[in-house]
Formats: structure tokens, sequence, C-alpha cells
């Protein structure tokens, strides 16, 4: 096979995949990339649409990357294609999930600990405190 072949075939259909991508899961929208400044005057870089398609370029291209030598180019362009479209979507479900983990961590840490109303001797004002489930279920107890 070519250095085209090897290379530049399914990093281009993975840039088309990309595109697809856009059209399929974004409906069509394109944003160009930009610098957005803040109020404190930091500079940011949004990548807006480019970043589908680079994540399409890449995917297409390490998709078919340990066979390209072994299959017929049609497959490699079907491959690189299908890579390029999906390719922003798997990355995003990933993140999705590394997101809920983390949410369902937390939650189970959190459940550890219970809210207990004091307030001061003397006022009238409450507050809140947060102190494991363990000690305010023993202090309850022996209050009661």
């Amino acid at each position: 096979m070519s250095l085209i072949e090897l290379i530049l075939l399914p990093m281009l259909m993975g840039g088309i995949g990309g595109l697809g991508h856009i059209l399929v899961f974004k409906g069509g929208r394109f944003t160009f990339p930009r610098i957005l400044v803040d109020e404190e005057g930091e500079k940011h870089y949004v990548f807006g649409s480019s970043k589908d398609i680079i994540i399409g370029v890449l995917a297409g291209y390490l998709s078919v990357l340990p066979v390209v030598e072994t299959v017929p180019v049609w497959y490699v362009i079907y491959i690189s294609l299908l890579s390029g479209i999906g390719g922003s979507s798997v990355i995003t479900r990933k993140i999705e999930q590394n997101l809920e983990r983390t949410k369902w961590e937390y939650l189970q840490e959190l459940s550890n600990y219970q809210l207990e109303t004091t307030s001061t001797i003397g006022g009238s004002s409450k507050h809140n405190e947060v102190k494991p489930v363990g000690e305010v279920q023993e202090r309850e107890e022996n209050n009661s």
C-alpha cells in the first residue's frame, strides 16, 4: 500500500465522518472556532465544530492502524468513515459514564453524614451541623 492509502485515506475518511457526525448528531449546526474573553480579561478558546472533525480524523486513523496493510482499501474507507462519525459520540459517552460514576460515589460518601439542627443556648437562632450518621444517632438515643 502507498503512503496515501496508509495514512491520508483513513484520516480523510475520518474527517468526512466527523462532518457526518455534525450533520447526524448536531442537526447540521456548524460552529466556527473562536476566542472568548471573560470579565477578568482571560481568553478561552472554543473549538466549535472543528473539534468533531479533528476527533473524526484521529478516530479514522487509529481505528484502521493495526489492520491497514492486511485489509482491502474499501474496508479501510468503510471503517475509518464509521469511526469518524462515532468517534466524538464514544468519547462523549465515556465522559458521561465517568461523571455518573463520580456522582454515585459522591452520593454514597454523602450518605454517611446527616444534618443535625442545633440551637445556641439562650438564643433563638438555629445552626446546622453536618455530623457522621452514627454520631447523630448516638446523641438522639442518649437524649431520648
